[in-house]
């Protein structure tokens, strides 16, 4: 855009002719344009067009630097990939004229852009260098901005604990300096957290949303008020509130085709499709997301195709098309193995044992579904090395303020015996007092270190919504009774068992209701086994029991005990005539099995029971 077009403001390029001071006009333009980001972006664009042409009449960098960076902020709500040339330009005269907070904005925008352009790997690394940089020019709004950016990036790759630490203190900076904008933007971020289904704090979520909601609507931000419904509406469909959410996801589809914003528009039909295919209306979805898949592909977003292909997938598997359901799946892996992203790997894995199994391929669901845990694994050892990190800086942090305090209290004393005999004795005794007490605090906070770290250890081994061994605990205790039963010429059993349909269950009543089913579930078979033996749960609707001391054909009696139990039990909110049954896999531990062979076959052999009809054991 030219000066021509902006009459008004070109005047700021000649401040000979103009009673305000040199660059008041341009502020003014950089205020306006910030303000309407969230109203009217494509107006904030020009507005930002016409400041950076009238900066450049002035002699002074720092004022164009800032209009640049207003400039390339505005750019990337509108054009992501024209966005990235003006990052690059005004990183290199950032960092030319040593100029850090520049820098952070421009690193801030940058990784916006990336990320917009399905380069998330990418973007992190700029939100990483941008929090740096902001934090070494000492700037809160600076700041604010790359630590909000940074939060999401981190949730978007799984580091939840993170993302919020993040998010919380951007909220807190932006509180702080009065910025409304940047409040509004890092609540809606935290309540995305919550709404992720690894973390499933849906109400809480939907009631930020709600909140957000009607600032939005106050404020007449259309497109804001569009993705606030939106949210609602995934934090309701993840609560298994599936007619409610369509409505959500329909009022937004209408706000944002309204505003003729593409991207959102195709994400409205994704979502809609993925939804439909949930209700059991897979004919119906695949129109929706193909639609999406489309403008996916026409703008080059291979993170939107690769998570599309996905919710499509799922829609050729329940009509029947699973060669196509595998060729999406395979590409959507592919994708996001490149991006080290365990949180979408987890979900391709997931549905692609599903899709293998009505394949009847056997073997290649249970090795998708030894991937899915796998995935599952590294994001909760993710989360129990950040939260282990947390606890370490808390305590280090808490030593060092007591180690200075000793340190004062020292100094002082001596200060004291230099002018009074008598004030140094009194002092001591002070010190003694101080000292005694400083010592049973560092020993308290041992004591709750060590109780901390039991506690964490507790909640490591156990699994949290049943309450029984996890994952880690059971194949612990089946390793360690293995090897007993192995030293000491003992018999061992095992038992995979999986709920059959469990999918169904979650899109007929909702995850409320799966997750009741699973706590029962682990109730019911922990009444039913022996003494001596443990069920665990491995993931999802799979378990795990183990059996010491026990023979095949007594593991086989004990797998028909608890499918008839689980099978005649009533769950809350189901119909008189809905059951829920099993598929078992029985098998009796070999002098040569170690603990991965041994479940790889009562694995195969629940696969099998699968195979010929669901409802019943096998033995392998």
């Amino acid at each position: 855009m030219t000066l021509a077009i902006c009459p008004v403001w070109a005047a700021a390029a000649q401040p000979a002719k103009s009673p305000v001071p040199p660059g008041a006009e341009v502020i003014a333009l950089l205020a306006e344009a910030k303000g309407l980001e969230e109203k009217d972006p494509g107006r904030a664009l020009m507005v930002a067009q016409c400041a950076t042409a009238a900066a450049r009449g002035l002699d002074d960098p720092a004022l164009l630097r800032g209009t640049q960076n207003v400039l390339c902020n505005a750019t990337a709500a509108v054009d992501a990939a024209a966005a990235l040339p003006i990052a690059e330009n005004g990183l290199r005269i950032s960092r030319k004229a040593n100029d850090v907070r520049s820098s952070a904005g421009f690193l801030s925008c940058k990784g916006y852009a990336l990320y917009l352009l399905g380069k998330p790997g990418e973007a992190a690394i700029a939100f990483e260098n941008a929090v740096a940089s902001a934090q070494k020019a000492e700037d809160k709004e600076v700041l604010a901005d790359a630590l909000a950016l940074r939060g999401g990036s981190r949730h978007y790759h799984g580091r939840y604990d993170d993302a919020i630490a993040d998010l919380n203190r951007a909220y807190a900076l932006n509180v702080e300096i009065g910025q409304k904008s940047g409040q509004r933007y890092t609540l809606n971020a935290i309540a995305n957290v919550y709404s992720d289904e690894n973390v499933g704090e849906y109400d809480k979520a939907i009631g930020y949303y709600r909140q957000l909601l009607k600032e939005n609507e106050a404020a007449g931000l259309n497109s804001e008020v569009a993705t606030s419904l939106f949210n609602i509406a995934s934090a309701r469909e993840m609560k298994g509130e599936l007619d409610a959410a369509l409505q959500d996801y329909r009022r937004a589809l209408e706000i944002d085709t309204a505003q003729g914003d593409g991207a959102s528009v195709a994400e409205g039909e994704r979502s809609i499709g993925a939804l439909l295919v949930k209700q059991g209306k897979a004919t119906e979805a695949l129109p929706w997301i193909e639609r999406a898949l489309q403008h996916f592909v026409a703008s080059d977003d291979v993170e939107s195709i690769a998570r599309t292909r996905i919710s499509r997938a799922k829609a050729l598997r329940a009509v029947g098309r699973i060669r196509e359901a595998v060729a999406d799946l395979e590409f959507a892996e592919q994708h996001f193995r490149a991006q080290n992203n365990p949180r979408y790997l987890a979900k391709v894995y997931e549905t692609m044992a599903d899709v293998r199994a009505a394949g009847s391929e056997w073997r290649k669901a249970y090795d998708a579904s030894v991937a899915y845990r796998q995935a599952q694994e590294q994001l909760e050892k993710r989360a129990r090395e950040e939260q282990t990190s947390r606890l370490r800086v808390q305590f280090d942090s808490a030593k060092k303020e007591q180690e200075n305090q000793a340190l004062l209290i020292e100094n002082a004393h001596r200060g004291e015996a230099l002018r009074n005999a008598e004030r140094v004795r009194s002092l001591q005794r002070l010190a003694i007092i101080l000292g005694a007490a400083f010592f049973a605090l560092l020993a308290a906070m041992a004591l709750q270190l060590v109780n901390k770290s039991r506690r964490l250890r507790r909640l490591a081994m156990t699994d949290e919504l049943t309450g029984i061994p996890n994952r880690r605990k059971i194949l612990e205790f089946l390793g360690r009774e293995l090897r007993a039963a192995q030293s000491g010429g003992e018999r061992l059993s095992v038992i995979a068992f999986d709920v059959d349909h469990f999918k169904r269950i979650n899109d007929l009543h909702g995850h409320h209701v799966g997750d009741q089913v699973l706590c029962a579930i682990a109730e019911i078979v922990g009444r039913q086994l022996p003494d001596s033996a443990r069920v665990g749960r491995m993931g999802g609707e799979e378990f795990l029991v183990v059996l010491p001391g026990t023979l095949a054909q007594r593991a086989h009696e004990v797998s028909e005990t608890l499918r008839t139990a689980l099978s005649g039990a009533i769950y809350d909110g189901f119909a008189d005539d809905e059951r829920v049954t099993i598929s078992l896999g029985v098998v009796e531990a070999g002098r040569d099995d170690d603990v991965e062979s041994l479940l790889k076959r009562a694995d195969s052999a629940m696969y099998r029971a699968k195979g010929e009809g669901r409802d019943r054991s096998v033995s392998a």
